[in-house]
Order: C-alpha cells, then sequence, then structure tokens
C-alpha cells in the first residue's frame, strides 16, 4: 500500500508539472503574440482633441463654396412664403423656424459708421433696411449655422460659441483688410456674400420694415 500511495503522488505532481509547463507555454506564446503599444499610441487611440481654432479654419475655407442667391430675390420670396423659399434656396435650419441663407449683393452704401453700412440693393423689397454689419455686430454664429455646423458636432455649448466666436474673428480681418475705414464708405459702390438669419413669427415671415442683417463673407468697395 505505502508503495502504491508513492507510484500515485508521482503520478500528481507529474501532472501537476506537465500543467505548469502548458501553462507557461501558453503565456510566453500569448506574450510574444502581444503588441505593447507606446504612450503616443495609446493617445491616438483615444478620443481626439476638440479644436474650435482648428475647426474654424476649416469652415471658414468652405465659405466661399456656399450657393449664394441675389438678396433681393431671396427676401422677396421669404416675405411672400419662408418656408418654400428655404427649400427654394437651400436655406439651413438650425432650430424649428429659424433658416439661414447665403446672399450675395450689388448696391450702394447709403449711410456708414465704424459699425455698419446701409445699403441700397437694386430688386431688394424697397421696405426692408439692409444693413451691412461692419464691426461689433458682426456675428460669426450665423456663418457657422450656414455652414451647417450643428451643436451635436462639438463637445458642449462652450465648445460650439468658441467656433462661431472664431468664424467672427475671421470675418472681421477680412472686413478690416476690404475695408479699413468703414465710415468713409458712404456713397461708395459695393458687393459681396455674406449669409442671413431669418426668424418666423409662428409661420409667418418677419415683418418687412424688420431690418436684415447680412452678415459678410467677402466684400469689395469701389468709388
Amino acid at each position: 500500500m505505502p508503495r502504491n500511495r508513492s507510484v500515485a503522488r508521482r503520478n500528481l505532481l507529474l501532472r501537476r508539472g506537465i500543467a505548469a509547463a502548458v501553462g507557461v507555454v501558453l503565456l510566453v506564446a500569448m506574450i510574444l503574440n502581444t503588441n505593447f503599444l507606446t504612450a503616443a499610441q495609446v493617445e491616438e487611440l483615444g478620443p481626439e482633441t476638440f479644436d474650435p481654432v482648428a475647426t474654424a479654419d476649416e469652415l471658414w475655407q468652405q465659405a466661399g463654396d456656399l450657393s449664394f442667391s441675389p438678396v433681393g430675390e431671396v427676401l422677396t420670396a421669404v416675405q411672400e412664403d419662408p418656408q418654400a423659399a428655404a427649400e427654394e434656396f437651400g436655406a439651413q435650419e438650425p432650430s424649428e423656424g429659424s433658416y439661414v441663407f447665403a446672399v450675395e449683393f450689388s448696391g450702394t452704401v447709403t449711410e456708414a459708421d465704424g459699425d455698419t453700412l446701409r445699403l441700397e440693393v437694386d430688386g431688394a423689397p424697397e421696405r426692408t433696411p439692409l444693413l451691412l454689419p461692419v464691426g461689433t455686430a458682426v456675428n460669426g454664429t450665423v456663418l457657422r449655422d450656414a455652414l451647417g455646423f450643428r451643436f451635436a458636432d462639438a463637445p458642449g455649448q462652450t465648445e460650439f460659441q468658441y467656433v462661431g466666436d472664431e468664424l467672427k474673428r475671421k470675418m472681421l480681418e477680412q472686413v478690416e483688410a476690404q475695408l479699413p475705414d468703414p465710415a468713409s464708405a458712404a456713397g461708395k459702390q459695393i458687393t459681396g456674400t455674406g449669409v442671413i438669419a431669418v426668424a418666423l413669427t409662428g409661420d409667418s415671415a418677419p415683418p418687412e420694415a424688420k431690418p436684415v442683417n447680412i452678415q459678410p463673407v467677402e466684400i469689395e468697395v469701389s468709388e
């Protein structure tokens, strides 16, 4: 009996040894087949950091490719049927009852100060004042919306707003390059492109007498 127990014990130890050896072999094989990442590679695999400046740069490059329509035609259509006008001219709808149109214009600067130009444009509704912000009233969020950038495209409200702020900075740089002294523009001819925001009252168009701000994308002023 003692001899049988000794044999059984040796067999048990042998089986355990074989199992341990197999485990070691498998562990070594797993290690050899594992790709270990550097810290830089791990960082690359993580979520990308949102950069509002880079995002605004990319959007600004696309601004000139918007499909611009004559502002007079757009406003006339909006006052007749806002929803139909939005469909006809491919307006963006950043929120319900709010549309953004890409427009082009050519006319005369009838009034000018350091912040706003008032325009007279052939074909535009006579009762609708047309204003071109060239200072603090420039609004980058309207251009952001016109380019189709949505709240869901940013991590949060702050970053979403930063994109609009950066676009405003670029718009102002463009204006200052073309018109360093806005107050001197009165009586001059002006052509350009921009975007306008239209907010409905219920399902109705805004009143005809409500001023329309054309947020500038490109402008050119001549004598």
